[in-house]
This record gives structure tokens, C-alpha cells and sequence, in this order.
């Protein structure tokens, strides 16, 4: 299992959300390169696996990253599975569960927001989040560190 915080965090909450939910997304080779048509464009595909929202909202997600006063408006990243060594649906969860525990550690739930969605569209099991990068009740910023589960 491997866990990964992506370098990206600036900006509108359409962005994260939008790949994390969206039906058609950008078509990539196998070096993960994007794939361009005869005029220079990126093309896209649709997911022959559509994207699975686990736990929280889409809407709110993105309407907590766009009120975020910091500079690093938000946090996503991946917990990811070859298919052959995923977790049960039981296991997905109690992984879910022991990250936030971690990743929010002296917070009460009502203090962050996370969004969770799963993909399985290319051949493993990858359990996404997105979190606004703010304590939902003081507003402060939240630091977000690699774990180890």
C-alpha cells in the first residue's frame, strides 16, 4: 500500500474535486504521458470505472477550499493498492479510518473536512481525499505531514 500526498494545493476547489468526480478525464500513455490528437490537444477518455464518493461532499469540498484565506488552499492525495492486494471493502475502510485518525490527530471530526472517493479505473484501488487546508473552526491553517499506517 502506498500512500501519496500530492505536491499541488493552490487554488479554487474545482480543480481536486473536479478530477476526483469527474466522468471524463485526461487520457494518458503508459509512461504517463499525455496523449495528444492530430492538432496538439490533450484528448481525453471516460472512465470505464466510474468514481465512487466513499465519504463526504463534493459540493462543500470545493466550497470550503475557495473560502480557505491561505496561500495552500488545500491538500490532496492517494492511498493505492494493486487490485490483487486491496484491501476487503472492510479493510478499505478501517484504512481510511486509521489515516484520519492520524492526519487529524487532536481534531474533532467537525473541525475538517474530507472528501474521499475511490477509483479503480486502472486496474488498482486508489481511496483519494481532498481536505481544505484550514481548521473549520478557527479558520487557522492545517499542516498535513506524511504517515505511516
Amino acid at each position: 500500500m502506498l500512500i501519496k500526498f500530492f505536491p499541488n494545493g493552490k487554488g479554487a476547489g474545482a480543480g481536486p474535486v473536479g478530477y476526483l468526480v469527474a466522468r471524463e478525464v485526461l487520457a494518458y500513455d503508459e509512461s504517463r504521458d499525455k496523449i495528444r490528437g492530430d492538432d496538439g490537444r490533450p484528448t481525453t477518455v471516460i472512465r470505464d470505472t466510474l468514481s465512487e464518493v466513499l465519504r463526504g461532499d463534493p459540493k462543500r469540498t470545493e466550497a470550503l477550499i475557495d473560502t480557505c484565506p491561505h496561500d495552500w488552499s488545500y491538500r490532496a492525495g492517494v492511498i493505492a493498492s494493486p487490485a490483487e492486494d486491496a484491501p476487503s471493502e472492510a479493510g478499505q475502510q478501517e484504512v481510511m479510518d486509521r489515516f484520519e485518525e492520524l492526519a487529524f490527530a487532536g481534531l474533532d471530526p467537525d473541525g475538517y473536512d474530507m472528501l474521499r472517493v475511490r477509483h479503480s479505473h486502472e486496474g488498482r484501488i486508489e481511496l483519494h481525499f481532498c481536505t481544505p487546508r484550514m481548521e473549520l473552526e478557527s479558520g487557522k491553517s492545517l499542516q498535513h505531514r506524511a504517515v505511516r499506517l
